[in-house]
């Protein structure tokens, strides 16, 4: 799940393929003409990704300019003018903004299918508010401020080289080491969101955390800036990320490092539960889906899901009760930029796990459960169910087991009882008398009301238990059962409306106590 160890390619030449060589050759012409020359050199992701031969089309095009939008406009109309055959976008701008202290202007574009931001070099200083005052500065500025020594490489345009302005980025990536270009503390409390893109990143190209680095991410006072000074959407941002590149190897640096209760906040939870489940559980998922032999959709829902089993059960409590892990999705980690079904999938686990059960094996039963809404897409919740299932087990020893075994294959057997009974296909076709068609209530001249609910509901078992029936084959069986037994039992299940409280009548106050107000 994470990118497996690439060779690193030499330490001081990049291949370039077709397009960022035209690319590149365009971009040192218009730079040599430009008035005066600028030196033009491709920061960051890009030229790690170079050298561990992976691919990468987004580049950052660091400029000794305040307006990389007047280079990156000034290049695309060059191309446009004696250029015609290269592809080009618009220019977009990402102004400066004095007021937050950003006084640099990006410009993006797309060129040959290549994403580009052109932007300045930068120096930056951070003040209490974790906004940093960016302003033009050296390419050693620009290294230095930088998260990680692998990310603080520069590809110069002119000179076709690797820079290195840290002394040890490139050995820092042929050792598969995370190290920060600064001491580790001032680089953390700089932004404390750099300690999740440590993660993040040693996670993704397998990088042991130097030790320092380490002992930094571990300090209260960078813990509990994290928790106060970045906002939740940006460490939601984050947290996404590491769980889709490497989900497993990012639990075990987060419990490594001591950061599961500074990461994933739950407000107005009064308890404080342990937090060694969320890894336990990701060791028994990775194990899961190894064994489970079929590929599962969304599975990102489930790595968010381990992430926060140590809330499972947590409930706050306010003016409704919400279970802690909605309140983590939705407030701790406020992954916004996610769809609303893709915000509750992970909390829908939880749900779904109460109402599976693999013994199951009348077909109704079975299917009245797939419905709900909770349970699906229903693989994957059978694979966390059974997950759940084999973490108590795990947890005592740590290892997978005959128990862990004998629970896989009651649960793949569930799974193939699903398919050999075509409730795929089942659970999701149309009731065959419905109140919206006004089917159903002319044929047994009731009207609208909580006991049509209930003979729907009877309809939707008795469908599921006759796959091969037909529409007057049901209308048969509901008028059957209306003038029978049937109805005494429709009837008899109607809830009763609830009742509401009488509020007790003020006092009517004197006219002596009227007077007085």
């Amino acid at each position: 799940m994470s990118a497996s160890p690439n060779a690193l390619a030499s330490s001081s030449r990049i291949k370039l393929n077709p397009a960022e060589e035209k690319f590149c050759a365009l971009l040192n012409d218009f730079s040599a003409s430009y008035d005066p020359p600028v030196e033009c050199r491709i920061a960051g992701g890009w030229v790690r990704d170079k050298l561990l031969n992976l691919p990468s089309s987004d580049l950052d095009i660091a400029l000794p300019l305040t307006s990389g939008f007047d280079f990156a406009y000034s290049f695309v109309s060059f191309l446009k003018d004696r250029h015609d055959d290269v592809a080009v976008g618009s220019v977009g701008k990402v102004a400066a903004n004095p007021d937050q202290s950003k006084h640099l202007e990006t410009g993006t574009t797309r060129i040959m299918g290549l994403e580009c931001d052109f932007v300045g070099l930068r120096s930056e200083t951070y003040t209490d508010s974790r906004i940093p005052n960016e302003k033009l500065g050296t390419p050693l500025d620009d290294a230095l401020r930088r998260d990680l020594t692998i990310n603080a490489l520069f590809y110069n345009v002119a000179s076709q080289t690797v820079e290195d302005l840290t002394g040890k980025g490139l050995d820092d990536l042929e050792a598969r080491i995370a190290r920060t270009p600064l001491p580790p503390k001032q680089t953390f409390s700089d932004d404390p969101l750099r300690v999740l893109r440590t993660i993040r990143f040693a996670g993704r190209f397998q990088l042991r955390v130097e030790e320092s680095a380490a002992e930094a991410a571990r300090d209260k006072e960078v813990q509990a800036a994290l928790r106060t000074k970045v906002s939740k959407e940006r460490i939601g941002i984050e947290i996404t990320k590491t769980i889709e590149k490497s989900p497993l190897l990012g639990l075990q640096l987060i419990s490594d490092l001591g950061l599961h209760d500074s990461i994933f906040t739950c407000p107005g939870l009064t308890t404080n539960p342990p937090r060694e489940s969320a890894l336990q559980m990701g060791l028994v998922l990775d194990e899961v889906l190894r064994r489970w032999g079929e590929k599962v959709d969304g599975v990102e829902h489930l790595w968010l899901g381990a992430a926060l089993r140590p809330f499972d059960g947590e409930v706050v409590k306010g003016k409704k009760e919400l279970p802690a892990v909605t309140v983590v999705i939705a407030e701790g980690l406020k992954v916004s930029f996610l769809s609303n079904e893709a915000n509750r999938a992970a909390s829908n686990l939880f749900v779904a796990q109460t109402l599976l059960d693999p013994h199951a094996t009348d077909r109704a039963e079975i299917g009245v459960v797939l419905q709900n809404q909770a349970v699906r897409p229903w693989r994957r919740s059978v694979v966390w169910a059974l997950a759940q299932r084999i973490l108590s087990q795990w947890e005592k020893d740590g290892k997978w087991t005959e128990a862990s075994e004998a629970e896989l294959q009651l649960w793949k057997g569930y799974a193939k009882r699903v398919e050999e009974l075509c409730l795929e296909e089942a659970i999701d076709k149309p009731l065959m008398l419905t109140l919206k068609g006004k089917t159903l209530l002319p044929l047994l001249s009731i009207k609208p009301g909580p006991l049509v609910q209930v003979i729907l509901k009877s309809i939707n078992i008795w469908q599921l238990n006759h796959p091969d029936a037909s529409k007057e084959d049901c209308e048969s069986w509901v008028k059957g059962m209306w003038e029978c037994e049937g109805r005494k039992e429709w009837e008899a299940a109607v809830p009763a409306p609830p009742t509401k409280e009488k509020k007790p009548k003020a006092e009517k106050a004197d006219k002596g106590e009227k007077r007085k107000r």
